[in-house]
């Protein structure tokens, strides 16, 4: 029996608990301390840690019924906030509505506490050595959330999701020489498109976490190691820990953890996501606008000395100064204070870069407040099915040529061919033409091949759910008095924009 142990080998002999992880916990927990008059903003970091792991839980579920293709993007969107249901005591939740609602303002949480913990740190001298490295981490880190945001908007594929892109590819174009290619890279193409939306879901969902990880985990053990900046203490002075880290600090995690929380969980409760009209390039009366975190930057492209030949200046060589102030701030800043008030130089500094960075945000939010917005449309029901994700295309090997040389035989396209024999079956052809045949009704409805408003798929498949809604004065008959089932109407729908006029 040599090697093992009289408790059994792996246990302590009191809890059952096995030692490597009773050892850890021993270290990283119970056996812990503090530095003495540490508060509740030291427990910023923890809070959005906390946040953190909610967004990759609520991601993950949402990325079970997310279609990222534009022809079905909103519609899944639109399923997950409707049709995801579930009975808790007899009530019906709408969790799929829960759940997405979570993921956005928790997206929101995630850049304040980041920037709360930003300034936290600059504010208390955190950044000094030997903390050096923990700093130039976390400003990583908070580009890394960032570009979680920027990736993130696109993806409902409403008008706010795909203008807010197109602005914000429009500034990453400003930037001189690898600009232009560097938006053409990410949208895939010369405008934004199914390649734009498919980079961005594989940046938000791929690049972007297996980024995160890594520099989220180095931050963290660097934390451990090195410990908690003692409050007021200078550079090279001994850090006394005289408080304990369990339970007193644990406490003041967990509630400043549980409060950013119960905020987002209150906000998704009653207020849901929002979602707008589905994204559209005809602007009519709608103003493009960047989500709130980037506001701030598109607003000072109204100041006049940042227009003209001088655009770079706001979209890249302010913010790329910026940021490498962050990054060499414990190389320049090598005084041995770390108090804010005998750092008046840096304290003021940095007050004078908050209150810009607040009041160029806030400026932004008072000048949407009025603004025009195409409302989104009444929510339509897509039927006992719900949303269905598509079917893979057939796959149609190629033909050889004909005998006489010719060129080789096209086959057709199953999807069109069925479309086209619906619209034969439901008797659209009845009032409409098809081809410049049909309209035995005389109705004088438009030639379906080539219709002149060129809608996306989604559009066409709400518009033949319930015609009136979008056209009140039309006299046409809804998919349910035409008798078409859920995957006939969307064939249909996607026919239709596959062949309308862009």
């Amino acid at each position: 029996m040599s090697g093992a142990s009289a408790d059994g080998g792996g246990g302590d002999g009191a809890g059952g608990t096995p030692r490597p992880l009773r050892a850890l916990l021993v270290e990283w927990v119970f056996a812990k301390q503090v530095p003495a008059g540490v508060g509740f903003l030291r427990a910023l970091g923890t809070a959005l840690f906390v946040v953190l792991l909610t967004q990759a839980v609520t991601g993950m579920l949402l990325a079970l019924c997310y279609v990222p293709s534009p022809d079905h993007a909103y519609n899944s969107v639109r399923f997950i906030d409707h049709e995801v249901k579930s009975t808790l005591g007899g009530h019906e939740i709408a969790v799929g509505r829960l759940v997405r609602g979570l993921h956005h303002w928790g997206a929101g949480a995630v850049i304040v506490l980041a920037f709360l913990h930003l300034l936290r740190t600059f504010f208390t001298g955190a950044y000094k050595r030997p903390r050096a490295l923990l700093w130039v981490l976390g400003v990583a880190l908070f580009g890394v959330l960032l570009g979680f945001g920027f990736t993130g908007y696109l993806l409902p594929w409403d008008m706010k999701a795909f203008w807010a892109t197109d602005v914000g590819m429009t500034i990453v174009a400003t930037v001189p020489e690898v600009g232009p290619a560097l938006a053409d890279l990410l949208r895939g193409g010369p405008e934004l498109g199914a390649p734009t939306l498919t980079r961005m879901f594989a940046l938000h969902v791929l690049i972007l976490p297996a980024l995160l990880i890594p520099l989220a985990g180095l931050h963290l053990l660097l934390v451990h190691r090195l410990g908690i900046t003692p409050p007021g203490a200078r550079v090279g002075a001994p850090e006394v820990k005289g408080a304990p880290f369990f339970p007193d600090h644990v406490v003041r995690e967990l509630l400043v953890a549980a409060a950013a929380l119960g905020v987002v969980g209150f906000l998704a409760w009653k207020l849901g996501a929002p979602l707008e009209a589905p994204a559209s390039r005809e602007l009519g009366e709608y103003e493009p606008r960047p989500e709130w975190y980037f506001l701030g930057l598109f607003q000072l492209l109204k100041l006049e000395w940042f227009q003209g030949d001088r655009v770079w200046y706001a979209t890249a060589l302010l913010p790329g100064a910026v940021g490498a102030l962050l990054l060499l701030l414990p190389w320049l800043d090598r005084g041995k204070e770390r108090s804010a008030s005998q750092r008046p130089i840096a304290t003021t500094l940095g007050v004078l870069a908050v209150a810009g960075v607040v009041g160029m945000t806030a400026w932004g939010f008072w000048e949407t407040k009025d603004d025009p917005k195409r409302p989104p449309p009444p929510y339509v029901p897509v039927g006992d099915l719900a949303y269905v994700p598509p079917s893979s295309p057939p796959f149609a090997p190629p033909t050889d040529a004909t005998a006489g040389g010719g060129t080789p035989a096209v086959p057709a396209d199953p999807a069109s061919a069925r479309a086209e024999a619906l619209l034969a079956e439901s008797g659209c052809v009845d009032c409409h033409t098809l081809r410049g045949e049909g309209d035995s009704s005389g109705a004088g409805g438009p030639e379906l091949r080539g219709l002149a408003d060129g809608h996306d798929a989604a559009w066409y498949a709400a518009f033949l759910l319930n015609p009136k809604q979008f056209k009140p004065d039309i006299d046409m008959p809804s998919a349910a008095d035409l008798e078409l089932a859920d995957a006939d109407r969307f064939a249909i729908a996607e026919w239709l924009a596959a062949n309308a006029r862009k």
